[in-house]
């Protein structure tokens, strides 16, 4: 398996302090990662269908509990396009009902990571999901 070399990570959360202390974090943690912030889905959906980064990213951060279009819906949308399911997608949320972790699962999340963990065990997560990715995967779908 062979780590990504500039990894490119969207974070969807419509909370504008979250994206900030994720940018903080990661640029002390994983400063080779680039990092790119979205308050709602359909903001990640118009980067993703016109390519404005020129690839896909490598992750997705969704935050479960959004306004207009929840975590949910923006997942389902996700895992039914054909070249945007193979994004694997982080699923996050303060707190969650057993019924919507569920639901994040059966729509192909990779993991729900609680907000109320530390910044450090998400770090830990992320750099665990870089090592052992296989870039050829969904470069082979774009």
């Amino acid at each position: 398996m062979h780590p990504i070399a500039s990894p490119l990570i969207y974070v969807v959360d419509d909370d504008t302090d979250e994206h900030l202390l994720l940018g903080i974090v990661f640029s002390r943690q994983l400063n080779h990662v680039r990092l790119q912030c979205f308050n709602k889905g359909s903001e990640l959906f118009a980067q993703l269908t016109h390519r404005l980064d020129g690839r896909l990213p490598d992750l997705i951060l969704l935050d479960l509990h959004m306004p207009i279009h929840s975590g949910l819906e923006v997942l389902q949308v996700l895992k039914t396009d054909p070249v945007w399911r193979s994004i694997p997608v982080a699923v996050r949320a303060t707190y969650a009902r057993e019924a919507e972790l569920n639901r994040c699962y059966e729509l192909g999340s990779e993991t729900i990571l609680s907000k109320n963990n530390s910044y450090i065990q998400l770090i830990n997560w992320v750099r665990d999901l870089l090592d052992s990715y296989q870039p050829l995967t969904r470069t082979q779908v774009i």
